[in-house]
């Protein structure tokens, strides 16, 4: 049976008769597709996490117990649970502290590894009626009351089929999980704090109690300050240590401080990136020249075949550009796949290993990257074919296919 090839169907045939060639352009135009949307959706995702880590923190100032400053910024960038208290009476006197606009008070409890996560759990105790920092992220998800012994539960913890998760060996229901932060509150679970002694109750009748049975009604954690305008965190601090001689031992942490810290980190890892990112795709151009200038020179005995057969330089240019676009999507469309094997499903390891806040972008967001990293794709290698084709289509076709016998 003999075969018949048009102009339509000669780029499916020039590619697949020279296989090593099409792989080989293949495989550059896919990691070409990888790094630009892998690293495009990793700095988007590092940019989500960070503008989630600016909204959630919501004070100036966290005044915690000495020698536990470390572990309440550890806690706040990237999660790491721990429990320490001091006494109520001590919370209120900060209070009242000059500059000081609004405070509440928060108590942090680091659970054991608990059935649902693979991880401790940080439990933290808030007071409604004074709390600015928790609420109003709750009430956008959660329009109901936390009531005694209820649990609100961060996106990352996984509550079991019948709304529940095991804490301490008992049970508790979860009345609400809210959306994903990027931040460590994804691990956390929310109570009020009339709970706490139940939380610590239950800690004892398992394990060691978290905290002294005296301090379960009276412990704080951390009082965190909103200041009032004109005053600055560090400023407050100082008169906080004023009103006592004991309160210069307090420990002191300035969330905003993280913010910057984080967002010097996330600069550092996105300039890199990027740097990496155009690197690659300078190499990749050079390559894809090399091999289509090196292919339409092989091929002038073709091109002057076809052009003694009446096909003209237009045609000749849709059979390059059929054949860069049929590489170019298959390399396109490969990359992006490949890089959301990698992207999307360990996503919460990726977080964990940067040690930054990393919130998944929306449906949107990525079909759009996807998008612009096939389209890239697809203008470079179409660009790169035309730039090689040019060269052949100054000669005319005796000349041609003379220089190619």
């Amino acid at each position: 049976m003999n075969s018949h090839i048009t102009l339509r169907s000669l780029p499916a045939e020039n590619l697949r008769r020279k296989p090593l060639r099409t792989v080989a352009l293949i495989i550059v135009v896919m990691l070409l597709s990888v790094a630009l949307f892998g690293g495009s959706l990793l700095s988007i995702n590092l940019g989500n996490g960070m503008r989630s880590m600016e909204e959630r923190l919501g004070a100036d100032l966290m005044v915690v117990p000495q020698n536990s400053a470390q572990q309440a910024e550890a806690l706040l960038a990237n999660g790491s649970p721990g429990t320490f208290y001091f006494t109520e009476e001590a919370a209120s006197a900060v209070a009242k502290a000059d500059g000081v606009a609004q405070f509440t008070e928060q108590v942090y409890i680091s659970s054991l590894a608990a059935a649902c996560c693979a991880s401790k759990l940080q439990i933290i105790g808030y007071d409604p009626s004074t709390d600015f920092v928790i609420q109003p992220w709750l009430s956008s998800q959660f329009d109901g009351e936390v009531k005694d012994g209820q649990i609100v539960a961060g996106a990352g913890v996984n509550v079991s089929s019948d709304g529940t998760i095991e804490l301490y060996g008992r049970t508790w229901p979860v009345v609400a999980q809210l959306a994903s932060t990027g931040t460590s509150l994804d691990n956390s679970v929310f109570i009020n704090r009339a709970t706490i002694p139940s939380m610590v109750e239950a800690s004892a009748q398992v394990s060691h109690r978290v905290m002294p049975e005296q301090y379960e009604k009276k412990a704080v954690s951390a009082v965190l300050i909103k200041v009032a305008d004109g005053y600055d965190p560090h400023t407050v601090a100082e008169s906080i240590t004023k009103l006592d001689p004991s309160y210069k031992s307090l420990g002191f942490v300035y969330p905003g401080g993280i913010t910057s810290s984080a967002k010097a980190s996330l600069g550092s890892l996105v300039g890199y990136t990027a740097i990496f990112v155009a690197v690659l795709w300078v190499m990749g151009v050079i390559v894809l020249l090399v091999v289509f200038f090196s292919s339409v020179n092989e091929r002038k005995r073709e091109f002057a075949s076809l052009r003694i057969m009446g096909a003209t330089r237009g045609m000749l240019r849709g059979v390059i550009a059929r054949e860069a676009l049929i590489v170019s999507l298959a390399g396109g469309v490969t990359g992006v796949a490949l890089a959301s094997l990698f992207v999307f499903p360990f996503s919460s390891l990726i977080g964990r290993q940067l040690q930054l806040p990393y919130l998944q972008a929306g449906p949107l967001a990525v079909i759009g990257m996807i998008a612009v990293s096939v389209l890239c794709t697809v203008v470079v290698c179409m660009g790169a074919s035309m730039l090689a084709m040019c060269k052949l289509a100054r000669p005319e076709a005796y000349v041609t296919l003379r220089e190619g016998q």
